[in-house]
C-alpha cells in the first residue's frame, strides 16, 4: 500500500554522474546510516557492485537491511517513476495545494524593507556618535555605553532582517522545487522500462531501504512515498 508524507528536502540541487550516482542517496531504514558501494568478485567474471549499510559490520548488532545491487536500485526507481506516472494527477493536485499554502512573500518583503530602513537609521546613529566623539570632548564611559547600546540595537535588527530573508529564500526555494517537480511529472513518458539518469537527478533526493520490497523515496519536491 502506498504511503505518502511531505518533508523538507535538501536545500541544494545536485547533478549526478558515473559511479557516484547513488552516493549519499541510499539510506539504511534500520540505523539511518548511508549505504556505501562494495565490489564483489572484483577479479573474476562474476564481478558486480553492491550497496549496503556502511555500519552493517561495524557493530555487534548488525543492521538487517539487505544489500542491493545497482540493477536492483535502478529497477526500483523505474517502478517508482511508473507509479508516479499512474497517479500523476493525484500528485500534481497535492503538490499544487502545498505550493498554494506556502503563500506569497509580500508580507515578509514588507517586513524586510522596514528592517532595512531601521538598519540605515541605526547605522547613521552609530556613525554620528563616532563623528561627534572626534569633535567634542565628552565622558568616554557614557560614550562607550551609548556606542555599545547602538551597536547592539543594530545587530539585533540585522539578525531579524537576516531571519526574514532566510524565510523568504526558503519559501522561494520550496516553491521552485515544487514547480519544477510538477513539470517533471507532467513530462513523464507513459512508462519507462530503463533507468534514466536525468530523471533520477530531477526526481530523487534520497531513498531509505527497509527491505528488498519496501523502499521509501524522498523526492526533490519534499514528498515522501513509501511502497
Amino acid at each position: 500500500m502506498l504511503a505518502i508524507a511531505f518533508i523538507a528536502s535538501r536545500g541544494a540541487d545536485r547533478s549526478f554522474s558515473g559511479s557516484t550516482i547513488f552516493s549519499t542517496r541510499v539510506k539504511c531504514g534500520e540505523c539511518g546510516g548511508w549505504y556505501g558501494s562494495k565490489v564483489w568478485h572484483s577479479n573474476d567474471k562474476y564481478r558486480r557492485v553492491i550497496w549496503q549499510c556502511n555500519h552493517k559490520f561495524k557493530d555487534k548488532t548488525r543492521c538487517k537491511t539487505p544489500h542491493l545491487t545497482e540493477d536492483e536500485i535502478k529497477a526500483a526507481f523505474v517502478r517508482m517513476v511508473n507509479k508516479l506516472y499512474e497517479d500523476r494527477e493525484f500528485y500534481i493536485t497535492e503538490l499544487t495545494a502545498i505550493k498554494n499554502r506556502l503563500g506569497d512573500t509580500a508580507a515578509l518583503e514588507k517586513e524586510r524593507r522596514i528592517l532595512d530602513e531601521q538598519l540605515g537609521i541605526d547605522a547613521k546613529a552609530v556613525n554620528d556618535l563616532i563623528a561627534r566623539n572626534t569633535r567634542v570632548a565628552q565622558d568616554q564611559k557614557e560614550y562607550n555605553e551609548r556606542y555599545d547600546a547602538l551597536v547592539n540595537r543594530y545587530e539585533e535588527t540585522e539578525h531579524k532582517r537576516d531571519a526574514v530573508m532566510e524565510q523568504i529564500d526558503q519559501i522561494m526555494i520550496r516553491r521552485r522545487k515544487i514547480e519544477r517537480f510538477i513539470e517533471s511529472v507532467k513530462d513523464l513518458p507513459e512508462l519507462i522500462t530503463e533507468f534514466d539518469e536525468s530523471l533520477w537527478a530531477g526526481l530523487v533526493d534520497s531513498l531509505t531501504v527497509h527491505g528488498k520490497d519496501r523502499i521509501a523515496w524522498k523526492l526533490t519536491c519534499g514528498m515522501e512515498i513509501d511502497f
